[in-house]
């Protein structure tokens, strides 16, 4: 199984609102439909009090798909599907212009149902360790988690016209509610340590609080 997660900004002129309703509804209809697609996640931005309430990650879109192989995944995207209704509504949804990619395979699958609130968290290596050495790094803190709870590591599979992943590793965990997650995340013992037990290992690119949306 690869899993892929594309994020991009949305088109300028659209609210966080308005982009994720159509993102929600016609959006989704039509990359629903995407031919091999095992899995369609969204994860639809959390607004506390009308903003976002951590720093812009570098997107608005992020979501999760699923294919039984990387064949498959190409076959979707060569597809007509995509190109004719997919690509045609992307135009006027984000900007391509500034997508980035992210090819995973699963190291924890305790898979998140819709609706529920997640904390997605790209993490880069460090540069001093090797893939093996990272993977390790990611166990531990990073791994224990009593809730839902997916995280995948880069496959880092190159391919002519393929951009490089943005990240090497992408966690998503699960919480009751945003207030629950902002406070885990600023808690000394919980959240900040978890990212202090990085340091020299790994480096949080992004981070989202989102609310998981199950399209397929």
């Amino acid at each position: 199984m690869i899993t892929r997660l594309g994020m991009a900004p949305r088109t300028a002129g659209l609210s966080t609102t308005d982009f994720v309703e159509h993102w929600r509804t016609t959006h989704s209809v039509a990359a629903g439909k995407i031919p091999g697609l095992r899995r369609y996640t969204q994860f639809h931005p959390v607004l506390v009090d009308g903003r976002l309430p951590l720093p812009y990650p570098g997107f608005d879109a992020c979501s999760l798909l699923q294919f039984d192989s990387l064949d498959s995944m190409d076959a979707g995207f060569s597809s007509s599907v995509y190109r004719d209704e997919v690509m045609t509504d992307e135009a006027v949804l984000v900007d391509k212009t500034r997508f980035s990619l992210f090819l995973g395979a699963a190291r924890i699958a305790s898979v998140i149902p819709g609706g529920t609130v997640v904390l997605v968290t790209l993490l880069r290596r460090h540069p001093a360790l090797t893939s093996a050495e990272f993977s390790t790094a990611l166990d531990g803190p990073w791994s224990a988690w009593s809730g839902g709870h997916e995280q995948y590591v880069s496959v880092g599979v190159a391919r002519a016209g393929r951009q490089a992943d943005v990240a090497d590793a992408v966690d998503i965990r699960a919480f009751d509610s945003p207030e629950q997650a902002l406070a885990w995340l600023t808690d000394e013992e919980q959240g900040v340590a978890n990212d202090v037990r990085m340091a020299g290992l790994g480096l949080t690119v992004g981070r989202v609080l989102a609310r998981t949306y199950e399209v397929v």
